[in-house]
């Protein structure tokens, strides 16, 4: 990754150029967290969680814009109906990010 490329910040839209893999938090009211894996396919757009203090963060955090839609593909039944379960999120590490996005609406 290059150093001159900043970092993408909370709210900024991408877009998937080609498919990718994407790792995939559970996360339940109670204090636990599961994990998975799920592909996204070209043309899925997704949105920045949060920024970061780190000037080098490891991983990109993020959501797809077509959350709900996604939903029962990327959250196996069994996970959904644990009456604990609360949403999901999805991440990939910085190098792979940019290897597979491109921006497509930067925040004000």
């Amino acid at each position: 990754m290059s150093k001159s490329v900043p970092f993408p910040r909370e709210g900024q839209i991408w877009e998937v150029v080609d498919g990718c893999d994407a790792q995939i938090q559970y996360l339940f009211t109670a204090p636990i967290t599961f994990s998975g894996s799920g592909r996204l396919t070209a043309g899925e757009r997704i949105c920045i969680m949060t920024g970061t203090a780190d000037p080098q963060p490891m991983v990109v955090s993020f959501l797809p814009v077509r959350y709900d839609e996604l939903h029962d593909r990327l959250v196996p039944p069994d996970i959904r109906d644990t009456p604990r379960y609360k949403k999901y999120t999805l991440s990939v590490k910085t190098g792979y990010f940019y290897d597979h996005f491109r921006l497509i609406e930067d925040v004000a």
